[in-house]
């Protein structure tokens, strides 16, 4: 009789199940529109730019319910890319570094045509480290990427704060 009791309880504990998900939002407006970025960095990486707003691109069109424009949209974006550096971060005890960081700081600027109480202008920066002994050249674009991704889940979330 136990037995069975302990079975039925573990068959209703694992039928039942709650899922959460924090994918999809809802921005006031049915377009959004991204103005070329421009990089006024110190070293800059000809690609980035492009990286950011196509990632920006992607996200807001999968997971918001709006759709791009190539024009003005009701949500707008503008980037400024201001840092893209090279920093180190941990060094050996023989004065050597043994980690870099790879720091991206982006400004943008949001407008929004139908709730300009959403507006705002703010920096974004994230980073990735990596390690001394490996070629920058050979890894910068994964890095760039993967800074962009955290970059952009940033902005959408900053979007998104009031809803």
């Amino acid at each position: 009789m136990r037995s069975i009791l302990i079975i039925t309880l573990s068959l209703i504990a694992l039928s039942c199940k709650v899922s959460y998900s924090f994918r999809g939002g809802q921005i006031p407006g049915k377009t959004f529109g991204i103005e070329s970025f421009t990089n006024t960095a110190s070293l800059i990486n000809p690609n980035l730019a492009i990286v950011i707003q196509d990632e920006l691109q992607e996200r807001f069109t999968n997971e918001s319910n709006l759709k791009y424009t190539d024009g003005i949209g009701d949500a707008q974006f503008k980037g400024v890319i201001t840092k893209y550096r090279i920093t180190p971060v941990q060094g050996t005890g023989d004065e050597t570094v043994a980690l870099n960081r790879l720091t991206i700081t982006v400004k943008i600027t949001y407008a929004n045509s139908t709730d300009d109480s959403q507006d705002f202008k703010k920096a974004f920066e994230s980073y990735d480290d990596f390690e001394s002994t490996e070629d920058f050249s050979s890894i910068e674009n994964d890095l760039m990427e993967t800074i962009s991704e955290k970059l952009v889940a940033l902005i959408y979330n900053e979007t998104l704060m009031e809803w």
